[in-house]
């Protein structure tokens, strides 16, 4: 129990932690992008290239 004479307890902003949090969510979100597979396997493409302007 708390003293009637004491000043009142100020509360803290929860300023701080919020970006504390977002913090460790960027971190940890670039991380994981960073590790994910995004290799997409090779393919050979046959495709014409003659110009038919010039075929004439």
């Amino acid at each position: 129990m708390r003293n009637r004479l004491s000043p009142p307890r100020r509360r803290r902003s929860p300023l701080p932690t919020i970006l504390v949090i977002l913090l460790v969510l960027i971190i940890g979100g670039t991380f994981y992008l960073s590790t994910v597979d995004t290799e997409v396997a090779t393919t050979r493409i046959e495709q014409d290239v003659t110009n038919e302007a010039l075929a004439d």
